[in-house]
């Protein structure tokens, strides 16, 4: 009976199948929730009891200071990986995690083997109180600041993809800078965020779009992804017309491998370069007929094209043009956090 708790639901407890389980035991207690970079919206970010994203030291300072003075904190199937704590900068104290997985539950030092996720879920929904809790306001973006230039920067881009989602939307965006950017949106009820945080695999992105496509033809899938994992898989756009779908597709140009250029020694090394493609021709060169598909390099040419991709009932692959370190706040930190432990 703590003071203060707070619940940490992680990708284990869906990739189980007991998101309902979890919902159902925070709207018993009352409890607010918290996720981590990897987990990201397998609750809806919409619910009243959502406080936002946990990253550590590196983003949200106030989300920070709440889960790290809660009294407890309930990890259900999270996982401290290095993306999910904000390169091990969290700093919950051990004596105050609970940790429920999907075979055992951890205590501080001590591990209980055998006690099963999908037996005690329910367990503690029927035996734990409700409680009116505070709970901190989640906060999304903002609005779209473009600068004088009317370059596509940033604090344009990332806000005005937060205007784009709409509710149930399936959104897969690709590792590196693009995630970073999109992880700290608010998404509207129901939208799903998916993103290869584990392994940082580059290029996953496109194919992973094209199966939540199919698997899910009623519902909109929205692809942003960087030109250079694009380039390892981008041949998979051919199956979305192949099978008839209709994604929207953003590839942001930024003129190479960005996130590699942020944590490597020599930003400029020639591996960091890719050859340039002319991306907003892939989908006819593909197969892909009847498709909206524009490159665009200032803010107001962005906004056209993003208005123009929602009206009709086709698919919109879009490039976007930016400048070769127009980096996300995340990406920058992460950046700046490598650099000082290998005092670069």
């Amino acid at each position: 009976d703590s003071p203060s708790a707070c619940i940490l639901p992680g990708m284990l407890a869906a990739r189980s199948g007991l998101i309902d389980d979890v919902q159902a035991l925070i709207h018993r207690t009352g409890l607010p929730y918290v996720t981590m970079f990897m987990d990201k919206a397998i609750i809806s970010e919409s619910d009243p009891h959502y406080a936002g994203m946990y990253n550590g030291q590196l983003m949200n300072p106030q989300v920070r200071e709440f889960v790290e003075n809660s009294d407890c904190v309930l990890g259900i199937g999270a996982v401290m990986t290095d993306f999910n704590t904000g390169s091990f900068t969290a700093d919950i104290a051990p004596e105050k995690l609970i940790s429920i997985m999907a075979d055992h539950v951890r205590v501080g030092a001590k591990t209980w083997q055998n006690v099963y996720m999908r037996d005690l879920l329910p367990a503690l929904t029927a035996g734990l109180p409700h409680r009116e809790c505070h709970i901190p306001a989640a906060t999304g973006l903002g609005k779209p600041v473009a600068d004088a230039s009317g370059n596509i920067t940033p604090p344009y881009l990332y806000p005005r993809f937060e205007q784009l989602f709409r509710k149930d939307d399936i959104i897969i965006a690709e590792t590196g800078t693009v995630s970073m950017g999109l992880g700290f949106a608010l998404l509207p009820d129901g939208a799903q965020f998916h993103n290869q945080t584990l392994w940082g695999s580059i290029g996953w992105a496109t194919p992973a779009a094209v199966g939540a496509a199919i698997a899910a033809p009623d519902r909109r899938v929205i692809l942003i992804t960087g030109e250079g994992s694009h380039q390892l898989t981008a041949q998979e756009i051919s199956q979305f017309g192949r099978f008839g779908l209709k994604p929207l597709i953003f590839v942001l140009n930024n003129d190479g491998y960005l996130i590699e250029r942020l944590l490597c020694k020599d930003p400029e090394a020639v591996y960091n370069d890719l050859a340039q493609w002319r991306y907003a021709q892939l989908p006819q060169a593909l197969g892909c007929d009847n498709w909206y598909c524009r490159r665009v390099t200032t803010c107001t040419e962005l906004d056209e094209a993003i208005r123009e991709a929602e009206t009709g009932d086709r698919a919109a692959y879009i490039e976007i043009i930016t400048e070769r370190y127009a980096a996300s706040d995340l990406a920058k930190k992460l950046g700046e956090s490598v650099a000082t432990l290998y005092s670069f």
